[in-house]
């Protein structure tokens, strides 16, 4: 394979009440996904709320006065404390994921929604995982470096829907991710994106190879990679 990568495929689902998009629909768009990846090595974790390294450590802050908020941006529906606790779990997904699988060097996480975005197919997917090189740690985005995000929206410094983590980096990404979020929680009290949190640590990660390249919501983060 010369200096491509061996990779495997992350995903995961948690059903949570209320959210927008019901449960089926999210059945619809992970199959598309597995479909997609044909015989592709693919990881997929199911979990629920109270099992999250998230909604773990926030249980034992409780109770705190103030209370404890959270980003709801223009959709608080969304974007409820339990979905922030989901979005924090991939870090946790891909660790386990390189835990269990001794084999891959690469491990690449894709949302388990990533089929409601534009653009996306088989083609664009399988054609993306053929490209990915060798210890390349890389993550797309839309937004120029911002050290100090607007934390009650989303900071599209990185898309937070795919992520290229090569194993000898996964420790490093994972804690400078808990540990970022739990000072961040104990001195801010409040839970925000996980993106924004993602641009608090670029400058930790820099001092890996980590690299950033421009895409959007769309076939693009796919597309885009070189």
């Amino acid at each position: 394979m010369g200096n491509f990568a061996k990779t495997r495929v992350v995903t995961g689902y948690v059903p949570l009440p209320d959210h927008p998009r019901s449960a089926e629909t999210y059945g619809k768009l992970g199959y598309q996904l597995s479909d997609a990846l044909g015989d592709h090595p693919l990881a997929v974790y199911y979990s629920k709320i109270p099992d999250l390294w998230l909604t773990q450590f926030l249980e034992k802050l409780a109770p705190r006065e103030p209370p404890l908020t959270w980003s709801k941006g223009d959709n608080p529906r969304k974007n409820s404390l339990e979905f922030h606790c989901v979005q924090y779990e991939k870090f946790a997904w891909l660790k386990r994921a390189a835990d269990e699988d001794s084999e891959s060097d690469t491990f690449i996480w894709i949302d388990y929604g990533i089929f409601s975005q534009p653009g996306m197919n088989a083609e664009v997917i399988r054609g993306f995982l053929h490209r990915i090189r060798k210890g390349d740690f890389a993550f797309p985005g839309c937004w120029p470096p911002n050290p100090e995000p607007i934390d009650e929206y989303p900071s599209w410094r990185f898309l937070g829907s795919l992520m290229i983590v090569p194993r000898d980096n996964m420790r490093q990404l994972l804690d400078c991710m808990q540990a970022s979020t739990r000072l961040y929680i104990r001195l801010m009290g409040k839970v925000t994106f996980e993106v924004n949190m993602m641009a608090r640590v670029e400058p930790m990660l820099r001092r890996t190879p980590f690299r950033w390249y421009e895409a959007d919501h769309n076939a693009s983060q796919f597309g885009n990679y070189q």
